[in-house]
C-alpha cells in the first residue's frame, strides 16, 4: 500500500518555473544540450502533473486548486 505522506505533489508553480528555465535557456543560446535537458524536466512535470490530476479526480471526483 502507498503512503501519501510520501508523494510529491507537483504544482502549477513547478511547471511555471520549470518553463521560464526552459525559455531562458533557449532565448539565452545554451549549448542545445542544456535546452533539451530543461525541456524534458518541463514536459516530465507536465506529465507527472496530468497524471496526478487524473489520479486525484478517479479518488475523489474533484480537483486541487493548485492543480489545473
Amino acid at each position: 500500500m502507498e503512503d501519501d505522506d510520501d508523494q510529491v505533489v507537483i504544482t502549477n508553480a513547478d511547471i511555471a518555473a520549470a518553463k521560464r528555465d526552459w525559455q531562458l535557456a533557449r532565448n539565452r543560446g545554451e549549448l542545445p544540450e542544456r535546452i533539451d535537458a530543461a525541456y524534458d524536466v518541463y514536459r516530465r512535470l507536465v506529465s507527472a502533473q496530468a497524471q496526478q490530476i487524473a489520479d486525484t479526480f478517479r479518488a475523489t471526483g474533484t480537483l486541487r486548486s493548485d492543480q489545473g
